[in-house]
C-alpha cells in the first residue's frame, strides 16, 4: 500500500472481483484478530470482548460510503478527534482532555 486510505479501497476491489462481502468482513475481524492471536478478546461483538464498530450510511465496500459513528472499546468517539464523545463513566460530555 502507498497509503493506509487504500486498504479498504483495495479489499473493495476484492469484493467487486468476487470475494462475497460476508468473507471480506470475515478477514477484516475474525481472521485477522486470530491471526495477531487476540480472537480471545477481539474480532467479534461477544460479551467479555472489546468492541469497536463502525456505522457507516451504507455498503462499507461501496466507494461512497461514509463512516457515521465510530465506537472504540463501547464507547462512542468523535471521528474528527477520536476522543470520546461522552464519559461513559459519568454521563456526560467528555472533558476536551484526557
Amino acid at each position: 500500500l502507498k497509503e493506509p486510505k487504500d486498504f479498504l479501497r483495495n479489499v473493495a476491489r476484492a469484493v467487486r472481483a468476487g470475494l462475497s462481502p460476508e468473507a471480506a468482513v470475515r478477514a477484516l475481524t475474525l481472521d485477522a484478530a486470530a491471526i495477531a492471536g487476540v480472537g480471545d478478546r477481539l474480532g467479534s461483538l461477544e460479551p467479555g470482548k472489546i468492541a469497536n464498530v463502525i456505522v457507516t450510511d451504507g455498503d462499507l465496500f461501496e466507494e461512497k460510503t461514509q463512516v457515521k459513528d465510530l465506537f472504540i472499546d463501547g464507547q462512542l468517539m468523535s471521528i474528527e478527534t477520536l476522543r470520546p464523545v461522552r464519559d461513559e463513566r459519568r454521563g456526560r460530555p467528555a472533558q476536551s482532555q484526557r
